[in-house]
């Protein structure tokens, strides 16, 4: 007699939010990189944490869309 075991798979609603947090993730380690980089540049205060801020919108908006359009979470 063979007994398949079958695997518990994931819901849509999980892989989602592993989704959100790996594109929030890469976000911030994008944002803080700019930040790095404007430090190194000489730029103001006030510039370096747009910089920041507009890189992580940017990366975090560019991970999300690219999981939609492979279609890696349906």
């Amino acid at each position: 007699m063979s007994s398949e075991v079958s695997r518990p798979r994931p819901t849509v609603t999980k892989v989602r939010v592993l989704v959100v947090l790996l594109a929030v993730m890469t976000g911030v380690a994008a944002a803080l990189a700019a930040y790095i980089v404007g430090t190194r540049v000489g730029a103001s205060g006030a510039e370096r944490v747009a910089w920041a801020a507009a890189t992580f919108v940017a990366t975090t908006t560019l991970v999300i869309v690219l999981v939609d359009k492979t279609g890696l979470v349906e």
